[in-house]
């Protein structure tokens, strides 16, 4: 998030409009991040509702409370390098009534919900782009709307992509390690060794990111492929909008 403050207060729009842009885009990033994580984990606990497994309905989790489903330390991390995780749905999977199909279903649910949201944004911010392109911005309510609504798309779609790669890492407690699970055969050697050491996997990758990948960039594991995934992702969207654009 300093970055992005620091990118905010250096820009020309800032300059131009004053600090209040520096608040609009505070405002968007917390919505943003709000908005990924809240839907991820809700989508999580009504889909396995919908395959039988009423758990997360009892907890509470079904809620659009975001105090409810954020985690401390993931929050955090959110906030501050811009990929993190939030506080896991309770999930019985004894209560699916067919357990692959519920398993899979659940673990998918969260980063499907992302790449919605990733690509309804993206889309809604390419025409909103091209329809407001000859708008001169000046110190008048509809330019603060106009940015607001810029940087709180920009932002849903870089979270929401972010969240979904990192949750499909195969990698224990993540999601994408949940589907590995349910489709391996018993007694997987990959399986065995992430519930045993997923956890110091997961700190080793996040020192190397967060610290060594300052120095050398060849190590950044994370960064490099959540920046592959929202890199490819773009292209897609950008060549889907392209052609959608052609139309307005």
């Amino acid at each position: 998030m300093f970055s992005f403050i620091i990118g905010l207060v250096n820009s020309s729009l800032v300059k131009a409009l004053g600090f209040g842009v520096v608040v609009l885009g505070i405002i968007a990033y917390v919505i943003a991040i709000m908005v990924a994580i809240v839907g991820h984990e809700m989508a999580h606990g009504y889909v396995a509702y919908w395959n039988g497994d009423k758990t997360a309905k009892f907890m509470g989790r079904l809620s659009l409370n975001p105090i409810k489903h954020l985690d401390p330390i993931g929050f955090a991390m959110m906030m501050l390098v811009g990929f993190g995780w939030a506080k896991p749905v309770p999930i019985d999977s004894r209560n699916f009534k067919k357990y692959k199909k519920g398993m899979v279903m659940t673990a998918l649910a969260g980063v499907t919900f992302n790449f919605i949201v990733a690509f309804i944004s993206a889309l809604i911010l390419a025409i909103f782009t091209k329809l407001t392109a000859s708008v001169a911005l000046s110190d008048n309510a509809l330019s603060y709307f106009l940015i607001f609504i810029s940087y709180l798309l920009q932002l849903s779609v870089t979270f929401n992509i972010v969240l979904m790669a990192f949750n499909l890492l195969p990698i224990y407690p993540l999601d994408g390690f949940r589907v590995v699970e349910t489709l391996a055969k018993p007694n997987n050697k990959y399986v065995n060794f992430m519930y045993k050491h997923g956890s110091q996997v997961m700190l080793v990758i996040l020192l190397l990111s967060l610290f060594v990948g300052r120095f050398i960039p060849q190590l950044d594991i994370l960064s490099n492929y959540l920046n592959a995934v929202r890199t490819a992702l773009t292209w897609l969207f950008d060549k889907i909008f392209g052609l959608a654009l052609n139309w307005i």
